[in-house]
C-alpha cells in the first residue's frame, strides 16, 4: 500500500514538473484594444453551428496571462453570434485555441486542459493579413493550425469532420501592419525616403553633366555603380551555396535586398542618363568605361557559372522521388546538363583569362583572338546541345502521361518546344559562327552568322520565358497578371518586347549590319540589341528586389530566379551603352 502511496507522489511530482516544463515562461502577446477579423469556409455538410462564413475576435483585457475576449461569429444564414470568452494560458483555458504563449520554436510544447500538450512541429513564413510573419504550426489528427509566432493569434485552421471541412484564415488585423511592396512599414518609409533623397542628389548631378557633356563622367559612374550592383548580385547568389540547402539565394535578406533596391534604383537611372548622352554624343572620347564593362560582364558570366557549377543539391534528386519512369527522366535531364554547365564554366575561365590578359596591357593578334573566340563559341554550342537530352525526355513524359491528345499538345508547346529550339537550332548556328572566324576567311561571313546567332538566341529566350510565363498564368489565373502591374508589365516586355527585339535585330542586320570590313561595322546598333537584352533580364530582377514577396510568388519567379542560367545577362547594359557610343575609323582606332 505504502508503495502504490509513494508511486502515486512521485506521478504527480513528475506531472507537476512536466506542467512547468511546458508553462514555465507563459507570455501573451496580444494587447488590449487590438482585433482580428476571419473568413471561414466550409464545404460539405456542416452543423448548424458550425456553417460560418466569417468571425471576428476582439481583445476586451489583458491581465498577466489572463485575457478576456469578444467574439462575433457571423453564420451562412445571416445570423450574428457575440459571446464573450475568458482565456488562461498559464492554466491552459484555450477555449478554440485562437491564443497560445508568444515567441514558441519547434518542438516547444504549450498546455491545454482540454487537448493536453501541444507540440510545435514546424516553424515558417507565411503572408498573413497582408504581411509576410513568422509563424509556427501544429497538427493533430483532422486539424491543422497555425499561429503567428510574435503574438500567439491563431492565423489558420482547417478542420474536418464527418461530413464536412471547415477553413479558418485571417483576413485583417490591427495587430501589425501590412507589408508595402513586401518591406514591413517601419523599414519603407525610410527607405523610400533614402532613395528619393539619394536619387534627388544624382539626377541634379546628372543634368548637369549632360549640359555640359560629360560624356567620360556619366560612363564612368555608370560602370562604378554597375560594378557594385553585380558585385553584390554575385555574392547573394554565391553567398547561398554556404547555407542549406545550397540553392539558397540571399537577395531576399533584408540587408542584402535593401543594398540591391538602392543601388537597382541608382543604377536604372544612370542606364536613362547614359541613353540620354547616346542621342546626343557620336563618339566615345573615352575606352575606359567600355573595358570596365567588358570585365564586368565576362565577370559575371564566369562567377553565375561557378555557382551553378557548385550547387549540387541536384545530386540523387532521381532518387528521393522514389522511382519509376521519373527518376529515370530526372537523372538523364540533370546528367547532361550537369556536363554542360562544365563546358560553359570552361568557357568563362578562358572569357575571363582573356579580359584580365588585355587589361593587363597584353595585345592579342587577330589570329589569336579568332582562337580565344571560337573556343568559347564551342563550349557555349556544346553547352546549349547537352540539353538535347532534356528536350527528348519533356516529350517522352508528355505522351506517355497525358492520356489527352490537346494535353499532349499544350505540353509539347510550354515545356518541349521551347527546349528543342535551343539545343537543336541555336547550337548549330554557334558552331556554324566558330567555323566562320577565321582570320584568313573573309569579315562579312563572322558577321552574318554572328547576327544570326544572336537573334536565334533573343528567339530561345522569347520562347522559354514567354512559355514559363503561360505556364503561370494558366496556374494562377489572369488576376496574377492584373492584380499585380509589375508582372503584367513583365508579361508584357517578355511576350511581346523579346520578340519585337529580335525583329529589330533581323532588321538592323538586312540594313546594314553584314558589314564586309570592321570600318562598315556599325557597332551602335550592336550596342542597341544588347544593352536592350540586357535591360529584359536587369528589370525582371530588380521587379523581385523592387516588389517581391510570399504573395507574388509563382512559376515564374521560380523559374527566372532559380533556375535561369542566363541571369547574368543583366550585366549587359554596362558594355552594351558604352559600345553604342564607338566609332572606329579604318585602321580600327578610337575617334578621341
Amino acid at each position: 500500500m505504502r508503495r502504490f502511496a509513494l508511486i502515486a507522489i512521485i506521478l504527480v511530482v513528475l506531472t507537476s514538473a512536466s506542467v512547468a516544463g511546458v508553462l514555465g515562461e507563459i507570455s501573451s502577446g496580444v494587447k488590449t484594444g487590438e482585433w482580428v477579423t476571419y473568413q471561414v469556409n466550409v464545404s460539405g455538410h456542416p452543423p448548424a453551428d458550425h456553417d460560418l462564413s466569417s468571425a471576428t475576435l476582439n481583445v476586451i483585457d489583458v491581465t498577466g496571462a489572463a485575457i478576456h475576449l469578444r467574439v462575433t461569429s457571423e453564420f451562412v444564414n445571416g445570423t450574428i453570434f457575440t459571446e464573450q470568452i475568458n482565456l488562461n494560458l498559464a492554466e491552459g483555458i484555450l477555449g478554440d485555441v485562437f491564443i497560445i504563449p508568444q515567441n514558441l520554436n519547434i518542438d516547444d510544447q504549450f498546455y491545454d486542459a482540454l487537448k493536453g500538450n501541444i507540440t510545435i512541429t514546424d516553424k515558417q513564413s507565411r503572408l498573413f493579413a497582408g504581411a509576410e510573419r513568422t509563424v509556427v504550426l501544429h497538427s493533430a489528427g483532422s486539424t491543422r493550425y497555425i499561429w503567428d509566432c510574435e503574438t500567439g493569434v491563431l492565423v489558420y485552421a482547417r478542420s474536418t469532420g464527418q461530413n464536412f471541412t471547415l477553413e479558418t484564415h485571417m483576413d485583417k488585423t490591427n495587430m501589425w501592419q501590412p507589408d508595402i511592396l513586401s518591406f514591413k512599414p517601419s523599414i519603407f518609409y525610410p527607405l523610400v525616403s533614402v532613395v528619393v533623397f539619394l536619387v534627388a542628389i544624382l539626377v541634379a548631378i546628372l543634368v548637369i553633366w549632360i549640359k555640359q557633356k560629360k560624356q567620360r563622367l556619366l560612363l564612368l559612374a555608370l560602370e562604378a555603380v554597375g560594378a557594385v550592383f553585380t558585385a553584390v548580385f554575385l555574392f547573394a547568389y554565391l553567398g547561398g551555396m554556404f547555407m542549406v540547402p545550397s540553392t539558397t539565394v540571399l537577395h531576399s535578406e533584408l540587408p542584402v535586398r535593401i543594398i540591391l533596391f538602392v543601388v537597382g534604383v541608382a543604377l536604372l537611372v544612370l542606364i536613362l542618363a547614359n541613353l540620354i548622352m547616346a542621342l546626343r554624343e557620336k563618339t566615345l572620347k573615352n575606352i575606359s568605361a567600355l573595358k570596365a564593362g567588358l570585365f564586368i560582364v565576362v565577370a559575371g558570366y564566369f562567377f553565375f557559372n561557378l555557382h551553378s557549377l557548385f550547387t549540387l543539391d541536384w545530386i540523387g534528386e532521381w532518387g528521393r522521388i522514389g522511382g519509376g519512369v521519373l527518376s529515370t527522366v530526372i537523372f538523364i535531364q540533370d546528367v547532361s546538363c550537369f556536363i554542360g554547365i562544365i563546358a560553359r564554366f570552361i568557357a568563362g575561365i578562358i572569357a575571363l583569362g582573356a579580359v584580365v590578359f588585355y587589361l593587363r596591357g597584353g595585345v592579342f593578334s587577330t589570329q589569336k583572338l579568332y582562337r580565344v573566340l571560337r573556343w568559347i563559341l564551342l563550349l557555349e554550342a556544346f553547352y546549349w546541345l547537352t540539353l538535347i537530352p532534356t528536350a527528348v525526355t519533356l516529350a517522352y513524359v508528355a505522351m506517355i502521361f497525358n492520356g489527352v491528345l490537346s494535353g499532349v499538345l499544350s505540353t509539347l508547346v510550354w515545356t518541349a518546344l521551347p527546349i528543342f529550339v535551343e539545343s537543336m537550332v541555336l547550337p548549330f548556328a554557334l558552331l556554324i559562327l566558330a567555323k566562320r572566324l577565321d582570320y584568313k576567311k573573309p569579315f562579312g561571313s563572322s558577321i552574318k552568322w554572328a547576327w544570326i546567332s544572336g537573334v536565334l538566341l533573343i528567339v530561345v529566350f522569347w520562347l522559354t520565358n514567354t512559355s514559363t510565363w503561360m505556364l503561370t498564368v494558366g496556374t494562377k489565373g489572369l488576376n496574377y497578371l492584373i492584380q499585380y502591374p509589375q508582372n503584367l508589365f513583365s508579361f508584357i516586355i517578355t511576350a511581346g518586347g523579346l520578340i519585337a527585339l529580335a525583329l529589330c535585330g533581323v532588321y538592323f542586320a538586312r540594313k546594314k549590319g553584314f558589314a564586309k570590313t570592321w570600318s562598315e561595322l556599325n557597332l551602335q546598333r550592336t550596342g542597341v540589341i544588347i544593352t536592350l537584352l540586357g535591360l529584359f533580364f536587369l528589370w525582371n530582377y530588380l521587379s523581385w528586389i523592387f516588389f517581391g514577396g510570399v504573395y507574388v510568388w509563382s512559376d515564374w519567379y521560380a523559374w527566372f530566379l532559380g533556375h535561369n542560367l542566363d541571369l547574368w545577362m543583366l550585366t549587359l547594359p554596362l558594355f552594351g551603352i558604352p559600345l553604342m557610343l564607338y566609332w572606329a575609323s579604318s585602321e580600327g582606332d578610337v575617334v578621341a
